[in-house]
């Protein structure tokens, strides 16, 4: 196969750059996306900890806006990462990362996307950071990043789409996860926070969306003195849940332990996790996270570092940076979950932590998470609904690793055509 070299500058017909003073921001309008919000696992940008600007704004302030099929190309902070931006665009960006549009007579847009997201071009602008302690890749040097392209155009469409196409399938993967995150979350605030189903029988109406046998497992008041159901008790997620500080040791170790990190955990989803013989692995990585507990991260916990840790056959272990808890009984593990990772709970331990550059609270204090304790029939039935959804959660972030491995181990030997599409096809259907 026959291959050009071009600089990433001579690859690209158009760069959107809104480098200088920050913008006018506000609470409300265009959602104006920062270098957070570009993650080396997702797709698309997500919204996390976004501002937004008016109209006027976004109509006068900026030089340019990305379009669809566009890449978002971060250039400080963490440079390299590259997001697809969709259609419609739904965001404006802010500085310290540019827009960057393919020059199609040269090189395929998706081709050029799986590109710069292989290790090796990765690496190509690792060497090419300045900066310590700050990274920043200068868009002045675009023009001495060089990459090898084929000739056959027709083989970078089969490449840039078969990536992509990976892609989509993981982008699908975490979307439903989120809708099912809500949906779980939706019915806790439902049922024990705002105590609908009680209310409901109070006024004498059948629970919306609820059928009659579990609308007979709740009362039909609210405790005069506490302002809980009635028969409910009000108490703390230690009373369901223990805080669990086993750690692997050299006698029951395993070969190999799974480490899953704070940085990589948001959001309730894992990224990606670190894999270290025991004999080598750091101390830190060696505390045992069981199937049904769940993880919240007890530094800097504005951050939203929180995960669901389903069955899985890997030994986990986990940072000691995360407060983790066991329910008592299994029929407690979503309302475990899903009491601690709420946004009130998640705001709360923010405002808790003390600490001055890394803010933290104690695991005792998320173990303290105050909460009306249902029924122990009603916790049966709220696991018997949310239950499926964690646990339907859980695999589709399996899938997703397997998605990603052979994704990421496919791609090399696909820019460089050491192997044919056709074994790719067959490799992700066994998949």
């Amino acid at each position: 196969m026959r291959f050009n070299s071009y600089s990433f500058k001579e690859l690209l017909s158009n760069i959107v750059d809104n480098r200088g003073k920050t913008c006018p921001v506000g609470e409300t309008g265009i959602p104006l996306i920062a270098t957070n919000c570009i993650k080396e696992y997702s797709l698309y940008p997500v919204f996390e900890k976004v501002r937004y600007v008016s109209d006027e704004t976004y109509s006068s302030w900026f030089r340019g806006h990305p379009e669809p099929g566009d890449m978002i190309f971060v250039c400080k902070g963490s440079p390299g990462r590259v997001n697809w931006v969709p259609d419609p665009v739904n965001f404006c960006i802010a500085q310290d990362m540019v827009a960057i549009r393919a020059d199609t007579t040269k090189v395929y847009p998706k081709y050029l996307f799986a590109l710069l997201r292989s290790q090796a071009s990765q690496q190509k602008i690792l060497n090419m950071h300045v900066g310590t302690l700050i990274p920043h890749f200068k868009k002045g040097d675009f023009g001495n990043l060089y990459f090898d392209i084929p000739e056959d155009m027709e083989y970078q469409k089969k490449v840039g789409d078969a990536y992509f196409d990976f892609c989509l399938m993981i982008e699908s993967n975490t979307q439903t996860n989120q809708t099912l995150e809500e949906m779980a979350q939706a019915i806790f605030k439902s049922w024990f926070v705002d105590f609908d189903p009680v209310k409901a029988k109070m006024n004498g109406e059948q629970p919306e969306g609820m059928d009659e046998a579990t609308a007979s497992l709740f009362p039909d008041k609210l405790d005069s003195e506490t302002g809980i159901p009635d028969g409910w008790t009000q108490g703390s997620i230690a009373d369901i849940a223990k805080l669990n500080a086993k750690s692997w040791t050299k006698k029951n170790s395993p070969e190999q332990v799974h480490y899953v990190d704070l940085a990589n955990t948001k959001n309730g989803v894992i990224e990606s996790v670190t894999t270290y013989d025991f004999e080598e692995s750091p101390s830190r990585a060696r505390r045992i996270l069981n199937s049904g507990d769940t993880i919240v991260g007890t530094v800097r916990p504005g951050n939203r570092s929180y995960a669901f840790i389903g069955d899985t056959e890997k030994p986990l272990t986990g940072s000691t940076g995360f407060a983790v808890l066991s329910p008592k009984k299994s029929y407690w593990t979503s309302f475990v979950y899903l009491a601690t990772t709420n946004d009130d709970s998640i705001d709360e331990y923010a405002r808790l932590a003390d600490g001055g550059a890394y803010p933290a609270i104690k695991p005792t204090v998320v173990a303290d998470t105050q909460c009306a304790i249902p029924t122990e029939d009603i916790a049966k039935k709220f696991w018997e609904l949310t239950g499926p959804m964690l646990r339907k959660a859980h695999q589709n972030r399996l899938q997703n690793e397997d998605l990603a491995a052979l994704r990421d181990t496919l791609l090399p030997k696909l820019l460089s055509g050491e192997i044919e599409l056709g074994q790719t096809e067959e490799m992700a259907e066994v998949s």
